[in-house]
């Protein structure tokens, strides 16, 4: 009986590997539709970017950690939006550093799900943002 579960433990891991080479089958839509009350607008993309510099500025200042586990759950929640329909890419427990490469902040222009558009045109991808779907 151990013998088959493990068989069947292992089947499902190469079935997600396998999953994860082919197509990407989910496009994100990138909009959001939350507005904060002092905004007249729905945040976009720029306006996304202002929030992770601010959040990587704290971070850089040693802010108290509960207060940047607070702003990593409110952008959390802006990312899984932007990322709809696709959402179950973001993870509860994921940072801000997983999710967009915070490293080329200063040349990003918009973020998009996972992913920052950099002054170029180029996009800089998340680590968490599937292969398969960069």
């Amino acid at each position: 009986m151990r013998g088959i579960l493990l068989a069947a433990v292992a089947l499902g891991a190469c079935a997600k590997e396998k999953a994860a080479d082919g197509p990407c089958t989910c496009t994100p839509a990138n909009t959001i539709r939350t507005k904060s009350v002092s905004e007249a607008a729905p945040i976009d993309g720029a306006a996304l970017i202002g929030r992770l510099r601010r959040h990587r500025d704290d971070v850089r200042a040693g802010r108290n950690p509960r207060d940047i586990k607070v702003q990593d759950d409110q952008l959390r929640f802006l990312v899984v939006e932007l990322c709809q329909p696709c959402g179950e890419w973001v993870a509860d427990r994921m940072t801000m550093e997983e999710l967009f490469p915070l490293e080329r902040l200063d040349q990003a222009v918009r973020a998009t799900c996972m992913g920052l558009v950099l002054t170029d045109g180029t996009t800089a991808w998340g680590a968490a943002r599937p292969q398969n779907c960069r």
